[in-house]
């Protein structure tokens, strides 16, 4: 399952979006996992993406300025695999330095997928440490591809 990056109602959907400037405010909607959808206007003021056709699943952050002057933080995390679900999280902060503590401290090992290839009545010790070293690994690998996206995205708000 998918969640678009806005949601839009039915006769939104067919007429063309708005054309805004840089920075100019605009509705957003976005829709969060076993949550209601986070509402504000505001203007997007960075976006990152860490899509690479070699890893099954990506992150995209992004950090938007609402019109009362609150930041609001989105983190998706999307799948290649159409079994997979795909999930957004989403936080209102009234700072910035708020919205960017959550971007360093944000735990994608939560993400990781923990099905066990068998039933665990039926695994061995041996079968049941194979699993949990597997695991370990794809939680390793996650939390080093998610720091890696948000290193570059902060570096480059630093930046600016």
């Amino acid at each position: 399952m998918s969640y678009p990056m806005e949601d839009q109602a039915p006769a939104d959907m067919m007429a063309p979006p708005p054309v805004a400037n840089v920075g100019e405010a605009r509705p957003f909607r976005i829709a969060r996992n076993g949550g209601r959808p986070l509402r504000f206007s505001g203007a997007e003021l960075g976006m990152a993406m860490s899509y690479t056709p070699e890893i099954p699943y990506w992150y995209e952050i992004n950090l938007y300025r609402t019109s009362s002057g609150a930041f609001v933080l989105a983190i998706r995390l999307f799948h290649i695999s159409d079994q997979k679900t795909d999930t957004v999280e989403a936080w209102e902060f009234d700072s910035l330095e708020d919205a960017l503590w959550k971007i360093e401290s944000y735990d994608p090992g939560a993400d990781v997928d923990v099905a066990l290839k068998q039933d665990l009545d039926r695994m061995t010790p041996a079968d049941l440490a194979a699993e949990m070293l597997e695991l370990k690994a794809r939680i390793a690998g996650i939390r080093h591809h998610y720091r890696s996206l948000a290193g570059e995205f902060l570096g480059t708000l630093d930046a600016a």
